[in-house]
Parts: C-alpha cells; sequence; structure tokens
C-alpha cells in the first residue's frame, strides 16, 4: 500500500474537499505531462486529466484504504488517451471517406456531360468572390462550415447563408440542365 493512497483515501471517501485538492495538485502536473506524450495536445490532456479526477471524486465512497489512486489517475489517464486516439482516428477516415465520395458525386454527377460541367464551373465563377470562395471551400473541398469560419474568422451562421445564396444562384443560373443531374 503505498502511502499516497493510504494518506488520502480515508480523507476522500469521506467528502474532504482539501484532501481532494491537494491530491489534485500533486498529481496535476505529472498526469499532465503524461497525457500530453500520448496526445501532444496540452488542452485535451487537461480536459482527460480532469475526467479521471472527477471519477475519484463521485466514486469516493468505494475509496479503501489500501487503493493506489495515483496508479488509478495514471491508468485512467492512459487509456482515456488511447480511447480519444482511436476515436480521433475512426473520425479522420470518416471524413477521408466522405470527402472522397463528395468528389466522387460530384464528378459523376457532372462528368458525363461536358456541357453541363462548362456550365456549372461558369456559373460558379459568376458569384461573388466571398461566395465563391465559401462555396467551394464547401463543396469541392469537402470543408465542414464550422472549419470554414474558422479558416475565414467569420461565424457559422455566415457560412450557412453564403452557402445558401450560392445554391440558390447556381439552382437559378442552372435551370435548364435539371433534367439532367
Amino acid at each position: 500500500m503505498s502511502d499516497l493512497a493510504s494518506s488520502y483515501n480515508l480523507s476522500i471517501q469521506n467528502g474532504d474537499q482539501k484532501a481532494f485538492k491537494n491530491l489534485f495538485e500533486l498529481l496535476y502536473d505529472p498526469l499532465r505531462a503524461y497525457a500530453n506524450v500520448f496526445l501532444n495536445d496540452p488542452e485535451m490532456s487537461e480536459e482527460l486529466i480532469q475526467e479521471a479526477f472527477l471519477m475519484i471524486w463521485e466514486k469516493r465512497s468505494l475509496l479503501v484504504e489500501d487503493f493506489n489512486v495515483k496508479a488509478y489517475l495514471y491508468k485512467s489517464v492512459h487509456n482515456q488517451a488511447l480511447n480519444f486516439l482511436r476515436h480521433q482516428k475512426v473520425i479522420f477516415r470518416h471524413a477521408e471517406y466522405t470527402q472522397d465520395e463528395g468528389l466522387r458525386f460530384f464528378t459523376n454527377a457532372i462528368e458525363p456531360n461536358p456541357f453541363l460541367s462548362k456550365a456549372v464551373y461558369s456559373a460558379i465563377e459568376e458569384l461573388p468572390a466571398r461566395s465563391k470562395l465559401i462555396f467551394k471551400m464547401s463543396r469541392m473541398d469537402g470543408m465542414r462550415h464550422k472549419e470554414i469560419a474558422e479558416a475565414l474568422s467569420i461565424s457559422e451562421k455566415t457560412v450557412e447563408v453564403q452557402v445558401r445564396k450560392a445554391r440558390l444562384f447556381l439552382q437559378k443560373k442552372l435551370k435548364r440542365y435539371y433534367r439532367e443531374l
């Protein structure tokens, strides 16, 4: 049994917030450094540490004197970091797949008719500069509205409005081609 465990477990089990705060202050920096080895993201590292400590506090009534709280926190941060990385990998794969499918649809929808393709690209070029940029980022580059907003330092609502206006403009401009789409 570690001295750390025995000195804090009973106090925390009884709801001693000061003991919990002391434990947090004692282990926070080493845990943050440990989490950051996996994530290389200080903000996410902090979030994982807070989650681990929150779990300790919520389950404090189950603590026993010989429970190794330090080992638990390290293992918890380790597992959460690996789960986060796995989740990021899934998101990345999904984004790649979605972008590929979007480009494939865009290409397949336009390429069979070269006149239509030219008309679409010409109509896009007629959009006002800002609308054209936002529309291309959204539809051709496959970026999400949030990503576009961050990249251009504008609100997501502005992005939504610009994309909607561009789509309406293109629908009017290309209405004679709708039968082919």
